[in-house]
């Protein structure tokens, strides 16, 4: 990875770098801190084949999240949409207000619906001048694979608990570490966990848990309002569980099946609480979460 990453920013030095690139694998912290250093390098005012200043102005904006050329894609919801794309694409073709290059960084390009892909597709075909476009993803096969061919893939290697730790900032490290072993060390749900609270997810799990025991529809009802984002992280917590259950014999792998229906139907932009609900109605059907 190391050998990897001194080539992108040799190449970023050089004004060679790759008008795509997709980050694939390991922590979305650690592809988003490598992107802003290759947007530092791009736009900095004196890099040197150590890196980026980290002192002039470019940089500083860049660290700060306020650099006018750098600019970000994200999932408002379960999953990047269409409308989302064709707005971050008129940005993207304004002319060049501030620095060298535009970045665009493209968080969770593994979300992107098809038709989002599809536009996408069409700005990667005929890119602006002086424009990097990050793709970072959990999983490149997550990717249209038409998307994958013209773009060159940088993967990055899973972190050890320790440097993913270092890399949260100032965090509480045993909840940290908590949220970790929850997570079934996926670095990625790891920190959403943390970021969300950890006690509050372990809350509600634990309610969802009884109504599903007690066949009980009504305990359900204090689980809710709740969006997309959160009943995706509470499913995505939910499996893991699972996974645990089937190898320690404690639960039946239907269940495992059935939350992840769940969380596919969930990235289709269905109702959340419908979701959760229809899951318990299902459970409920198989005797609860635990096998006897």
């Amino acid at each position: 990875m190391k050998l990897q990453l001194t080539l992108l920013e040799k190449a970023a030095l050089e004004n060679r770098l790759a008008h795509l690139l997709l980050f694939h694998g390991g922590s979305k912290l650690h592809q988003r801190e490598v992107a802003l250093r290759l947007a530092q390098i791009l736009n900095c005012h004196n890099s040197t084949s150590e890196g980026p200043c980290n002192v002039c102005p470019p940089c500083r904006k860049i660290l700060s999240g306020n650099h006018p050329e750098v600019s970000w894609l994200k999932a408002q919801k379960a999953v990047i949409g269409i409308e989302q794309v064709l707005s971050w694409q008129e940005r993207l073709y304004l002319k060049h207000y501030e620095g060298d290059y535009k970045i665009s960084i493209v968080e969770q390009a593994d979300l992107l619906t098809l038709p989002a892909a599809n536009s996408l597709l069409k700005v990667i075909e005929e890119p602006p001048e002086r424009t990097i476009i990050i793709l970072c993803a959990e999983n490149a096969e997550g990717i249209l694979p038409t998307i994958q061919s013209r773009a060159q893939l940088v993967f990055f290697p899973n972190l050890s608990e320790e440097k993913w730790l270092s890399s949260l900032g100032e965090v509480d490290d045993f909840e940290a570490a908590q949220a970790f072993r929850l997570s079934g060390n996926n670095h990625n749900l790891a920190t959403e966990i943390v970021q969300y609270g950890i006690q509050q997810i372990k809350d509600w799990l634990e309610k969802f848990r009884t109504a599903v025991e007690e066949r009980n529809f009504l305990k359900l009802f204090p689980l809710f309002p709740i969006d997309k984002n959160q009943a995706l992280l509470y499913l995505q917590v939910m499996a893991v569980q699972a996974e645990e259950g089937i190898k320690n014999n404690t639960i039946r792998p239907l269940e495992l099946l059935e939350i992840g229906k769940a969380i596919d139907v969930l990235r289709q932009q269905a109702n959340p609480r419908l979701v959760i609900e229809v899951l318990a109605l299902e459970l409920f059907q198989q005797g609860g979460v635990r096998s006897d």
